[in-house]
């Protein structure tokens, strides 16, 4: 996929830094549909992610296949993402969500999240879609080491993540410059 102009990329990048600054704290919206609020951001991150970071066309059966975000979470947060993700795409590809039961059915996604209370999974899928194009993002700081190529931290009640270069070349997925300043640490072991 081709990767957006610079004008475009400040933009782009001033709006993912804003959402890295907000505080998780519940609002009165997200109280009464049920989602917290870091819900809310963790999965407006996980679209913007897939406009920094390319995939390889082979990833891809054809031009409009889909793009799947595999989901080891609960109801609430798979809701969550697909109203973020509806009616949008990567590329020429419709984004669908898709929850996912066992460690084997990771490689069927193009990104794979992970939820906090199934970080325990990390090392499994990791090791499924070892030097495949799937990119894994967790919850768990401990998940770094266990795989994950980008890992949602709080900091001061604020969602941040840290990136796993090293992870993301193993994957075979490219990772903007843009989305790695906009990191809290780079990892590149």
């Amino acid at each position: 996929m081709a990767l957006l102009n610079v004008g475009i990329w400040s933009r782009v990048a001033a709006g993912l830094l804003l959402g890295c600054t907000l505080a998780v704290g519940p609002t009165a919206a997200a109280a009464a549909d049920g989602v917290s609020r870091e819900r809310q951001i963790k999965a407006a991150f996980l679209y913007n992610f897939t406009k920094f970071i390319d995939w390889p066309e082979n990833s891809f059966a054809a031009a409009d296949s889909p793009f799947v975000i595999g989901a080891y979470c609960d109801e609430l947060m798979c809701a969550e993402l697909e109203r973020v993700v509806a009616g949008r795409k990567v590329g020429t590809h419709p984004i669908v969500v898709r929850r996912l039961a066992d460690d084997a059915q990771a490689p069927s996604a193009h990104l794979v999240y992970v939820c906090a209370h199934e970080s325990r999974r990390v090392a499994a899928i990791a090791e499924q879609v070892a030097a495949q194009p799937v990119l894994t993002v967790s919850e768990s700081e401990t998940s770094a080491r266990g795989g994950a190529t980008i890992v949602f931290v709080l900091v001061d009640d604020k969602v941040r993540f840290e990136i796993d270069a090293a992870s993301a070349e193993r994957a075979t997925v490219k990772i903007s410059a843009q989305l790695m300043k906009l990191a809290r640490s780079v990892h590149r072991s």
